[in-house]
């Protein structure tokens, strides 16, 4: 059996990656004609660019980044992130707030420090006038001018602390694989097989593949955190090869299943076909046999009446005829 390389974007709904390919088709003529207005464009501002035209899927336990403009028009999968299936929910709320709608590369290193960057106006503005709003009372006393520069030093700091803070603590909470990763073909064929088997035990809803398909999402996390080590260390490299073909050979083995399933489906159909063999059916809504027997019965009691009647009549006029006769004598 041939394993996929990759898995199929959206679970296989057409309608949603055929409305996403229109949208970052429509977005991309729109990057070609601003770079035709411009004579050429950033070098640092490409990266941006390039993640800007890839369609961004959210999985159920992360994302995925698809490209649609390289050489295989249907999609090929670029980037998958993964956030930790044992975190409660609100973190992985905060791990898809952060991780799911920008680029992995966030924060820049300059001398060991991490540092964020360069911060949008819009957010540094947002910050500054809540954090006016907040030190109003505490700044009240101070001079129009200081308190207005304290406030937008403290938003200055939260703009770019806050959002670094929450960064730093949801990275150990996500694991990223890009394509360039030397053994990324192997967890993306991962994918495609723990996506093959997710469906499988959707659409059989039997309880063994529904308890395969619960672990699904920490092996697809243990595999992430195995990609970045596969190449240079050769035990993480044997155990990410070792889930790639244990999951392989399951979703043989759930196929095999779901295939038995309809034998056996099949040939309980095609007994009792043999069994009762196929009549004409029946017109429903004829008219009912305890109609005409009502009827009947009617029209008997009907007659009965009549003949009663006619006997009753009969003799009374034999009566009268007697009675004519003896005044015709006299």
């Amino acid at each position: 059996m041939r394993r996929t390389a990759q898995p199929v974007p959206f679970d296989a709904d057409r309608d949603r990656w055929a409305h996403a390919v229109q949208e970052v088709a429509r977005l991309h003529h729109a990057v070609r004609a601003e770079l035709a207005r411009r004579s050429s464009i950033p070098a640092a501002a490409r990266p941006a660019v390039e993640a800007l035209l890839l369609i961004r899927e959210r999985a159920r336990g992360g994302w995925l980044r698809w490209d649609v403009f390289g050489p295989h028009p249907a999609g090929v999968l670029r980037e998958a992130g993964v956030f930790d299936p044992g975190q409660h929910w609100a973190g992985r709320w905060v791990c898809r707030t952060v991780w799911g709608r920008r680029p992995p590369l966030y924060i820049w290193t300059l001398g060991g420090l991490e540092l964020p960057r360069p911060l949008p106006v819009g957010r540094t503005a947002l910050f500054a006038v809540a954090a006016f709003g907040a030190l109003g009372p505490a700044t009240s006393r101070l001079p129009a001018a200081t308190g207005l520069l304290a406030a937008g030093a403290v938003g200055l700091a939260a703009a770019a602390g806050l959002p670094a803070a929450v960064r730093h603590l949801t990275r150990r909470r996500v694991r990223v694989v890009e394509t360039g990763e030397t053994y990324a073909g192997v967890f993306f064929r991962l994918l495609a097989a723990e996506q093959r088997l997710r469906m499988l035990a959707e659409r059989s809803e039997r309880y063994e593949l529904t308890r395969a398909a619960a672990v699904l999402p920490r092996l697809v996390w243990d595999a992430a955190g195995l990609v970045s080590l596969a190449a240079d260390d050769v035990d993480a490299r044997e155990l990410l090869l070792g889930y790639e073909q244990s999951l392989a050979l399951l979703v043989n083995q759930a196929v095999e299943v779901e295939r038995q399933e309809e034998a056996v489906e099949s040939a309980i159909r095609d007994e009792r076909a043999s069994a009762s063999p196929a009549r004409p059916a029946v017109p429903e809504g004829l008219l009912p046999r305890v109609l005409l027997d009502e009827a009947r019965r009617e029209l008997e009691e009907l007659g009965q009446g009549l003949r009663h009647a006619r006997e009753v009549l009969g003799g009374a006029d034999e009566g009268t005829q007697h009675a004519r006769s003896g005044e015709s004598d006299e």
